[in-house]
Order: C-alpha cells, then structure tokens, then sequence
C-alpha cells in the first residue's frame, strides 16, 4: 500500500470519528450494517484506533522495552476482544428475540471499541502525566504498576512502589483511570440502542439483552484478558 493510500484513510476515519460522536444511533441508522463493506470500514475504523490508542500512550509507558515488543500483539488481542463482545452481543439479543444476523452485531462493536480505546488511552495519557509531572522520578515504576493493576494487582505490594503506594498523585491517577471506564460504560449503553434497532426490539427486551451483554461480556473478556496477560500484555 503506498503511502498517499494510507493518507486517504485518515481524513475517512475523522469523518467517521467525528459522525460517529455526534450521534452513534444516527450514524448507524445510516448504514447497512450486515454488508461486507460496512464491517470491513467498521474493522479498519478499530484498527486505526488501536494503533493512535496505542501511540497516545507512549509517554507513559516509553520507557517499558516490552511495550514496544508486545505492539503488535496488544493491538490484535484488543481487537480480537471486540470481534468476540460483537459475536457475544449478537447471542445476547438472539436470547431476548432479535433476529438481524451475527456481521452487524460486530459492525457496531467494532466501532464501539474504536471510540472506547481512544477515550481509555487519553484517560491513561492523562492519569500518566499526573505522576510525570509530580513524580518525575516514579514514571517509569508507574507503568509497571498500572500494569499490574489492570491485570490483576499481583505485586502491587512490593518495596520498589512504596512511593508510590503512599503518594496522593497515585489516587488522582486511579481516580482518573477509573472516570475513563466510566465514561467508556456510559458509551457502550448510549450505542446499545442501534442493536435494538437492528433487531427491531422494544426498549424492555433492548435492556435485557444490554443487562446480559454486562454480565457474560464481563466473563469473555476477563478470560481473554488473562490469556493477555500471559503473554506479558494488558489491554488498553
């Protein structure tokens, strides 16, 4: 691909980003979801986002030789995990009487995703630059720490995050973290109304499929990332 072609992708994916946050049901309405086209654009549009995702938080964990080792291999697993929320979206409305068929389930995850790894990765920058300008000297321990945290806390006890453990900038960070995935819950129930759409459900069975989506999407991607974390990564 040469590289004016990788030019024209991005004036596309701002389009896409800009429509897509404007009004999520509006910009689905517009499209026929369960057309190849569509969960080709919907896949490259996460794809860009993992990767600008991935490079926003560069200044947090740059100093970790194994993040830009496991690149790659993050940005596939945190894709992976979208494809499998999409697949698992799709049995959940299946369960409360949708019938609209597996690829636009997946079309709408897939951007879902997109904007929620973008909204997680400036959360992260954020959170990350709390410690680098208060605690310059505690940046690179804090990236490991964050780690950890996400993939379980193992560890978190150690002498070398004593400083950290005790300084009030880690509760600021935290805090922050935490208002990303807040904010990122709140975007998956405002997007959860196009899977009604799609499958032409009311509001009370729309609620039932999101109420089981939280509850057996939580246990698929909790495995996958333990299966991540195997491998020496978190997701974003």
């Amino acid at each position: 691909m040469s590289f004016d072609a990788v030019l024209k992708f991005i004036p596309d994916y701002i389009d896409q980003f800009l429509r897509l946050v404007g009004g999520a049901r509006r910009f689905f309405a517009g499209q026929e979801l369960n057309e190849t086209k569509a969960l080709v654009r919907a896949l490259l549009f996460l794809l860009n986002s993992s990767i600008l995702a991935f490079v926003l938080r560069v200044p947090v964990f740059e100093g970790e030789t194994v993040y830009w080792q496991t690149g790659a291999v993050t940005v596939v697993f945190y894709m992976a995990t979208a494809v499998a929320l999409g697949a698992v979206a799709f049995g959940c409305c299946r369960l409360v009487g949708g019938k609209a068929p597996l690829p636009g389930h997946i079309t709408i995850f897939a951007y879902v995703a997109g904007i929620s790894t973008i909204a997680f990765a400036l959360a992260t920058l954020i959170a990350g630059g709390i410690i680098q300008v208060n605690l310059p000297d505690q940046t690179t321990l804090y990236g490991d720490y964050m780690s950890r945290l996400m993939s379980g806390g193992d560890g978190l006890d150690k002498p070398k995050f004593a400083v950290l453990n005790e300084s009030r900038e880690l509760t600021f960070a935290i805090l922050t973290v935490l208002a990303g995935l807040l904010v990122i819950l709140a975007w998956l129930i405002w997007c959860w109304r196009a899977y009604g759409d799609l499958n032409k459900l009311d509001g009370r069975r729309t609620a039932g499929a999101l109420i089981l989506f939280l509850v057996i999407g939580y246990g698929v991607s909790s495995a996958l990332a333990l299966a991540q974390s195997a491998r020496g990564i978190t997701l974003f």
